[in-house]
């Protein structure tokens, strides 16, 4: 189990990073088309886009150590599906963001983690 808790640390910070991108877009205010630059720059970095980063940059470094122990094409498409997965349940259970999941969605997803279900089996 010990190998695998790196991945999906770096999964979970991923997603996370995703999720508060969208809320700093969502939560962006807006200015004047004849702002600024420093104006735009402030208001497009508000805190959920900063902490966003933040927690991209450490899951490149958590992603980073699982690579030590993983085949990349074992642990790239375990991120990107289970990322994909996560984030579309938090978009759709936030209040801020309340994105719908229709049924081709869901179907997609479950179509997507079979695969890397057979993936990682293999």
């Amino acid at each position: 189990m010990g190998v695998w808790i790196p991945l999906f640390t770096a999964l979970l910070l991923n997603a996370a990073a995703n999720v508060l991108m969208k809320v700093g877009a969502r939560t962006e205010v807006a200015v004047p088309e004849e702002a600024s630059l420093l104006a735009k720059a402030l208001a497009f970095m508000n805190a959920a886009t900063i902490i966003g980063f933040v927690l991209f940059a450490i899951n490149v470094l958590v992603y980073r150590r699982a690579l030590d122990r993983l085949d990349v094409s074992l642990a790239y498409p375990i991120m990107v599906s289970g990322g994909m997965i996560i984030v579309a349940l938090a978009a759709a259970l936030l209040p801020i963001l309340n994105e719908r999941v229709s049924m081709m969605r869901i179907a997609g997803m479950v179509v997507t983690a079979v695969g890397v279900w057979i993936v990682a089996r293999s």
